[in-house]
């Protein structure tokens, strides 16, 4: 049936759907494939192709197999060559005949056995890697090509960019001090220091000259970095900062939230009772409460004070608050939470100006984008740990108690070692979420590579590609070494027989030392939250604390427009997002074909590079030739599609790994396809995780903002976009109301979609 539908499919594009746009809309009228056969006679091949199909679907499967083959490939590649070569934008009725074409060479494929599949693998395997093409490596070749020059090799872009001060400069003639001589004076020590170690441990001489000279770059590399100036070094140190802060962050907080059964309430008495004394400050700050000082802070303390009480007699867990808190940023563009900061460490903020008494922006600029990072970026660093810290074998750790280690011990050689590939992945994750953030350099203020990309592409797109290629390279060098520290290290500990062993808890000062820290982390979270829902309901923040709703007002003037456009584009993008990763993650795990490793590489490519050059790729990719899609909804939708499909495909894998095959296998015996067996058989076996990823697709649409921020037109605004332009204009409480507005809906929408995937995972068991 498949063999008949797609050849009828594609004749009716070819006879009566436009081949070629004059702008970016589609199906805005032109002629069709049929009207164009007079001036272009190489369109018969097409036609001929798939009216040759039609009829070879009514003849044997064994006579048919090679013919059509011949045929709907040879028709496909004429086709592909004209949308390609004709360098015009391609209408509806080009790309569905294509797609037609590409169908039928799937099934021929299938039929003449060549790829050992049936027809739905075949022809999914072809449609996935030519989207890969399309959207991940021709926009990634395009950025090295702009870098390396489009009309021949040339490093004259790279000559410009690397000599720039804006980029990187060692030596600062304003500056008293000489970095490049402290810059050489740390490479000697850093040799000397490797040749002393080598030869106190009496290695060979070969691993001597290696060690000294690996140390003397490192060092050297560092001292560099450290004593010199521009984007470059300001991103390095901070993704490496932000990275280790977060990451050690997120690992004290699995430990806390797997491992401590002490109540947490005790340990908020104080800083409630000042969180309810500031609100209460805040509150008699407006005109109309000038007079009520003392008796707002004092109820403040008093709601404090019993909230502390309510949380230690129900005796809460700091597990149980982390569920709440790894949410956040989730649900929260990263940059809202550097805008919030403004609120609280500006000039007129809440921390420098009214508790400290300062009158600076010292805590702005790099030191407030490190801050803004560490706070966005902790909790996803701890959904990475949590689940690696959980699945930790109780039993190992029993065993080392039971020889007589102490909690110290078994915490520096058991645990330690167990959660390194978590604490490498979670540092990689980071490293390339800080070196991708333009939003918070952009709020902040600094120079950064996120940021001078964005000021590039506007005057010189190949100085913007070299920024990207820059950015490109630091997250592949960011994976190496990763794979270095890793090294061939095995940290299987899951044999397939039940862990009984029992969790070593913490150490007893260790655990005190941990509570205080997460303490303050809830106190300074709440502060930055808090902050943004008051700056929404104040005419200005520090200056007039009038209460007011003129910020939720000004909501319905432009920016509820804004809003629901945002809402399309992320409902629209998602369930592509769905379909993709169900059927990539099929066919990885569970069929082997020629191509099979380039597929896993590409559809995870996407998300390994950051958001930033993404974007740059899609502007050089898709701003001409038969994708013109810049300007337009459609390249906003397929940005989201290809950047969040990878943790989709991730989830799915995960889940299709503790799948019998046999069950798959039985589907088959009873001559069902695989199109049958994924629908009816494995999804919904996997239908919580396929939801969770839908969540995260939607939710990451509607909060994203590197990959977008060069596809955004004023036809196609989104919400975080209109955050930084109301930012960049001054009205910071209209986009205070405009993201407090979007996180109550995502925290909503994440409360209602988790709520029914409970519902069916405990439906599922009562099934079982």
């Amino acid at each position: 049936m498949a063999l008949l539908l797609w050849p009828l499919l594609g004749l009716l594009a070819f006879a009566f759907l436009p081949w070629a746009r004059e702008g970016r809309a589609f199906l805005a009228g032109g002629p069709s494939g049929l009207g164009l056969l007079g001036t272009l006679p190489v369109l018969w091949a097409p036609l001929l192709a798939l009216v040759a199909t039609l009829g070879l679907s009514f003849v044997g499967r064994a006579a048919r197999a090679l013919p059509t083959l011949i045929a709907a490939l040879a028709g496909f590649l004429v086709t592909a060559f004209f949308i390609v070569f004709r360098n015009e934008p391609a209408d509806l009725g080009a790309l569905i005949t294509a797609l037609a074409l590409l169908s039928v060479t799937g099934m021929a494929l299938s039929d003449t056995g060549i790829i050992k599949a049936d027809r739905f693998i075949a022809s999914s395997t072809l449609w996935v890697g030519l989207f890969l093409i399309l959207f991940v490596m021709f926009p990634l070749f395009r950025v090295l090509r702009s870098a390396f020059g489009e009309t021949g090799f040339s490093l004259e872009a790279f000559r410009s960019v690397l000599s720039s001060p804006a980029f990187f400069v060692l030596e600062n003639e304003t500056t008293a001090r000489s970095e490049t001589t402290l810059a050489v004076m740390a490479t000697v020590a850093g040799a000397v220091a490797g040749l002393g170690a080598s030869l106190w441990r009496r290695l060979p001489v070969w691993a001597t000259v290696r060690n000294t000279v690996l140390a003397a770059l490192g060092v050297g590399i560092v001292a560099a970095l450290y004593f010199g100036f521009g984007a470059l070094r300001n991103s390095v140190l901070l993704a490496v900062s932000v990275a280790t802060a977060a990451t050690a962050l997120a690992l004290a907080f699995a430990l806390l939230g797997t491992r401590s059964r002490a109540p947490f309430g005790p340990y908020l008495f104080v800083p409630l009772a000042l969180a309810g004394y500031a609100i209460g400050s805040l509150a008699a700050s407006t005109p109309q409460t000038a007079g009520l000082g003392l008796l707002f802070k004092g109820v403040g303390v008093l709601a404090g004070v019993g909230m502390a009480w309510w949380l230690t007699r129900q005796r809460i867990t700091a597990g149980r608050l982390l569920g709440v808190f790894s949410l956040l940023p989730i649900i929260t563009p990263p940059f809202v939470i550097g805008f919030a900061l403004i609120f609280l460490l500006g000039r007129q903020g809440l921390i420098t100006k009214d508790i400290l008494g300062l009158d600076t922006d010292a805590l702005l600029g790099p030191l407030g984008v490190g801050i803004a990072q560490t706070l966005a970026y902790t909790p996803i660093a701890y959904l990475v740990l949590v689940g690696v810290v959980q699945s930790l074998n109780g039993t190992l750790e029993e065993a080392a108690v039971t020889l007589g280690a102490g909690r110290w011990h078994v915490l520096k050689t058991v645990i330690w070692p167990l959660v390194r590939p978590g604490l490498a992945n979670a540092f990689l994750l980071t490293i390339i979420e800080s070196l991708a953030d333009f939003g918070n350099p952009f709020v902040m203020g600094g120079s950064f590579l996120s940021t001078e990309v964005y000021f590039a592409v506007e005057f010189s797109p190949a100085e913007a590609s070299v920024y990207g290629t820059v950015l490109l390279a630091l997250s592949v060098s960011a994976f190496l070494a990763q794979q270095a520290w890793l090294g061939r290290t095995s940290f299987t500990t899951i044999t397939g027989k039940p862990a009984q062993g029992t969790v070593t808890p913490l150490p007893p000062v260790l655990e005190r030392i941990l509570l205080l820290v997460f303490m303050v982390w809830v106190l300074f979270v709440g502060a930055v939250y808090g902050s943004m829902f008051f700056g929404a309901l104040v005419k200005l923040w520090g200056f007039d604390n009038t209460f007011t709703f003129e910020h939720i007002r000004n909501l319905s003037v432009g920016s509820l427009g804004v809003f629901f456009n945002t809402l399309k584009i992320a409902a629209l993008s998602s369930v592509p997002v769905l379909i993709l990763s169900v059927v990539i993650a099929y066919l990885i795990t569970r069929q082997k074909f020629f191509g099979r490793g380039f597929i896993e590489l590409g559809s995870l490519l996407s998300f390994a590079v950051p958001g930033t050059v993404i974007g740059i790729g899609y502007i050089l990719a898709l701003n001409s030739g038969f994708a013109y899609m810049t300007g337009t909804m459609l390249i906003l939708i397929v940005a989201f599609i290809f950047r969040n499909m990878p943790v989709g495909i991730r989830s799915a894998v995960a889940n299709l790994r503790q799948i019998d095959p046999a069950l798959e296998e039985a589907s088959t015996t009873l001559r069902a396809g695989s199109l049958t067996t994924l629908w009816r058989v494995v999804m919904p076996l996997i239908r919580p995780a396929l939801i969770s990823a839908l969540i995260f697709a939607f939710v990451r649409a509607m909060t994203a903002i590197s990959q977008i921020i060069f596809l955004i037109s004023p036809d196609h605004k989104v919400v975080t976009s209109e955050v930084l332009s109301m930012v960049e204009r001054g009205q910071l409480g209209d986009a205070a109301a405009l993201s407090a507005l979007l996180v109550f809906t995502l925290a909503v929408v994440i409360a209602l979609m988790t709520w029914a995937v409970g519902r069916m995972g405990s439906q599922a068991k009562v099934s079982v």
